[in-house]
């Protein structure tokens, strides 16, 4: 059986130690709505040691050897964010709508599938993340806010504990799916 390509990631960053925050429409998957999307979106700190650790967890990935330690020390006021496409396409965020992964922390929430601890966040924190004037993140925000009022309705239960089979379509991501003629890393604003 072929193992899932986003847990074996975000293993990855377990074992290496990574701070990260899962966003993004796997993030939104992971708080119980069944969304199609290719890209993975990890939100870091800006930090170069973090950055290294990055660097180490994503090896296995050709196109990380062209990754630099220093680009993930990024200024607040205009960070840029890196593309790596791949087996796997993931950006990896320091700012998204404005949030950074240290204004998000009271919204991050784990969540245990086999051995990885994800961290991602509740969907409080997913609204904080989604602009108004892209039409992916609107639907995204019309999903989240159904959700939330769901989850309101079940007196604040959580969706994910409460309906195991929510994270099934999270462990159907596969290596192989979506992947790039070619692998590249580029940095974007």
């Amino acid at each position: 059986m072929e193992p899932d390509a986003l847990l074996d990631l975000l293993r990855r960053f377990q074992l290496e130690g990574v701070q990260y925050i899962l966003v993004g429409g796997q993030a939104v998957r992971l708080n119980g709505f069944v969304w199609a999307t290719e890209y993975i979106d990890i939100l870091l700190p800006s930090l170069i040691d973090n950055g290294r650790r990055v660097i180490r967890a994503l090896s296995f990935l050709s196109s990380s050897q062209e990754l630099e330690p220093e680009w993930f020390a990024v200024t607040a006021e205009e960070p840029e964010n890196i593309r790596v496409a791949d087996e796997l396409l993931i950006d990896l965020l320091f700012a998204a709508n404005g949030q950074t992964y240290e204004s998000l922390l009271a919204h991050m929430r784990s969540v245990m599938i086999e051995d990885v601890e994800i961290r991602t966040l509740d969907i409080e924190g997913l609204l904080k993340t989604k602009t108004n004037y892209r039409d992916k993140d609107r639907l995204d925000r019309e999903v989240l806010q159904r959700l939330q009022a769901q989850l309101q309705r079940s007196a604040g239960q959580d969706l994910a504990r409460d309906h195991p089979s929510t994270l099934r379509p999270f462990d159907r991501l596969r290596t192989g799916q979506a992947q790039p003629e070619r692998s590249f890393v580029e940095r974007t604003r």
